[in-house]
């Protein structure tokens, strides 16, 4: 497996969020507010290291590579502090009190839309640039590195052995 897989498989669980994102966003039945401001707070908290270990391990090695990874790679970085701009202010309209809905469906379905064409322009042009650039050896490297934080973030690593 190499970091990219995994990386696109954190895609998919980001993608069927930014769907029920969407759903609330457009259906806007039941405690709606409520599953939005779950929603936004998911993707918050599930983003904040993912994006730093995709700009560390894939787009910062990538933009040494050349002057034209170099620009793909800063924009990546770009989409992301923007996204996390985006997703702050949407967070910050779900939890006011008073919010206007229509300003809080606004906000949520640009970012919706923002964040899938990022993913879209990260899988076909970054990560398949890093492909062809970085290697398979770089890649399953990071990608045991990746797992490995995975397992520590969940626990799932077995204490010391005392003897």
């Amino acid at each position: 497996m190499t970091a990219i897989e995994v990386f696109r498989q954190n895609h998919r669980t980001i993608r069927k969020a930014l769907v029920s994102l969407e759903r609330s966003l457009l259906m806007r039945t039941g405690p709606w507010k409520t599953a939005v401001r779950n929603l936004v707070g998911f993707l918050d908290l599930q983003l904040k290291e993912y994006w730093g270990a995709e700009e560390r391990l894939i787009f910062q090695p990538l933009a040494a590579t050349g002057p034209d990874a170099a620009r793909v790679a800063e924009q990546m970085v770009r989409d992301h502090e923007d996204l996390e701009r985006q997703l702050a202010e949407l967070k910050a309209l779900s939890r006011a009190e008073g919010a206007a809905q229509a300003l809080v469906l606004e906000h949520g379905l640009t970012l919706v839309r923002t964040f899938l064409h990022h993913m879209f322009l990260e899988e076909e042009i970054g990560f398949v640039l890093a492909e062809e650039r970085l290697g398979a050896a770089h890649l399953e490297e990071s990608a045991s590195r990746l797992l490995l934080l995975k397992e520590a973030a969940e626990g799932l690593e077995e204490p010391a052995a005392i003897d």
